[in-house]
């Protein structure tokens, strides 16, 4: 029996998600309607630039447009070209972890009946329904190699990093997400956009504030903090002060000491490692017992040790660490053993506690 037979509202189901999708270039969101039965309308529904589908049809409509579209892949011949891209649509909106259906997108754009843009535009808005799904991401990296190639513009870029902060909201611990923010980062930067860093290290610690126990984004901030401190050039659009930091780490004479004369940029960059440590700082203060404020602190005292090579951070992170260890040792005692330890074995620094 034909699928058409088993269900012959697909069709017309399909063609109205696909003028919604064509009509509406500021779509937003697509998601399901939880209903378990027809209500003798269309399970269609379109509400302020947001697409719904009711659950009741999904599996209906993902049976026809998946076997429409496997045997149009058999023929190795496209259809009608508005028709396949009418049955990619419902299909990747139901199900985009399919590769092959991303794959037919991807030879409709290089033959010009689909436009870059727009496909950008239609792959956030499945975003919104499956924000971790790592074939989307790897499509829209797709268009940007190789159809848009422009990673100097910053509103573009800008407008991409955007999209992959909603996708990290809309999912915990997604790293798909933060991986797919720091590739743009990395070609930013072999254009020589230098800019950008500095914005997503602001614009990330507010959103560590928000998401204390995701540590993907944490991770995501020790790569940008990598950058920073590896090339003075990531520093030049960055906001915050770090005079405020090393004053608090060290005493005058440390200071001094530190200053190397080939790298005039040495103070600033440690500065923003010790900012960051503060900030870690006063998220535990106020967020007790989250392993992955803790995890991240282990980073920031690994990189002061191992790429500032210098026995004068050595003490003076050994005596903030004390510090901190006694402070926050009655509200996190487990996790104040664990870091002591750590720090006694991973890093060589003897720590008592009172």
């Amino acid at each position: 029996m034909d699928v058409d037979d088993n269900f012959p509202a697909a069709k017309r189901i399909i063609t109205e998600i696909q003028c919604i999708v064509n009509s509406d270039p500021n779509l937003k969101e697509f998601d399901l309607v939880i209903q378990p039965e027809s209500q003798n309308k269309s399970p269609v529904i379109y509400i302020d630039h947001c697409l719904g589908l009711e659950s009741w049809c999904v599996r209906h409509v993902y049976e026809y447009v998946y076997q429409r579209l496997v045997s149009v892949r058999k023929r190795l011949k496209r259809q009608e070209s508005n028709e396949t891209i009418t049955l990619l649509t419902s299909a990747l909106l139901l199900n985009p972890e399919v590769l092959t259906f991303w794959n037919m997108r991807r030879e409709l754009i290089l033959d010009g009946y689909l436009k870059p843009d727009d496909e950008l535009q239609f792959s956030a808005v499945v975003l919104t329904f499956k924000p971790k799904c790592a074939e989307i991401f790897t499509y829209r990296r797709w268009i940007f190699l190789n159809i848009l190639k422009d990673f100097g513009c910053n509103d573009i870029v800008l407008n991409e990093l955007a999209v992959g902060l909603t996708a990290a909201a809309g999912y915990p611990s997604n790293y798909n997400a933060w991986n797919h923010c720091f590739w743009f980062i990395q070609k930013s930067l072999e254009h020589e956009n230098f800019s950008l860093i500095s914005h997503q290290w602001e614009k990330t610690k507010v959103w560590c504030r928000e998401h204390i126990s995701d540590h993907s984004c944490m991770q995501y901030r020790q790569r940008l903090l990598k950058c920073l401190v590896a090339d003075k050039r990531c520093l030049q659009h960055l906001e915050c002060c770090t005079s405020k930091s090393l004053l608090r780490f060290f005493n005058s004479d440390e200071r001094h000491k530190l200053m190397r004369p080939s790298e005039d940029y040495f103070g600033e960059a440690i500065g923003v490692a010790l900012d960051e440590l503060y900030f870690n700082e006063d998220l535990i203060v106020m967020y007790q017992s989250h392993e992955s404020l803790w995890n991240h602190r282990r980073f920031l005292c690994y990189l002061l040790v191992n790429i500032y090579k210098n026995d004068c951070i050595k003490e003076a992170l050994m005596n903030n660490e004390r510090r901190v260890s006694t402070k926050l040792l009655n509200s996190n005692e487990l996790y104040v053993k664990k870091h002591v330890l750590w720090l006694q074995t991973a890093l060589c620094i003897p720590i008592k506690l009172l």
